[in-house]
């Protein structure tokens, strides 16, 4: 495994460690902004580190989270349905910057417990995969 995507692999797993953490906590506003908080930078540390590994495995170099997932189904890594998946993860971790209210932040904590976790879970098992 080159070092670079051995660093970025290692900083995907404990970010990913920190996630699943917290989502075993009771219930609380502070519970839910630290499942969001956390799932904003293991989202950034899957991405980046699935962009490496396209670059070092596939020679793809790719410059956005949207275009590095489109990039793993195009390379077979990803299905079609989990690709859907990710990019309404993109989509969802752009609008937390911009969520002030308490019904949206709610329904986003949600989607990462339920949908988003998972999908991160799987897409660290690929990487390892290749590495």
């Amino acid at each position: 495994m080159d070092k670079t995507l051995n660093l970025k692999q290692e900083d995907f797993n404990k970010a990913l460690a920190t996630l699943t953490e917290i989502l075993n906590e009771p219930a609380s506003d502070i519970v839910r902004d630290a499942i969001i908080k956390r799932f904003e930078y293991t989202f950034d540390a899957a991405w980046k580190t699935a962009k490496v590994m396209l670059f070092e495995k596939f020679g793809v170099d790719v410059f956005s989270p949207k275009t590095c997932f489109r990039e793993l189904r195009r390379n077979k890594l990803i299905s079609d349905e989990d690709t859907e998946k990710f990019l309404a993860m993109v989509d969802d971790r752009n609008t937390i910057t911009h969520v002030y209210g308490r019904q949206q932040a709610d329904e986003i904590a949600e989607k990462i417990k339920t949908v988003y976790t998972e999908l991160l879970k799987k897409l660290n098992q690929i990487i390892n995969s290749k590495s």
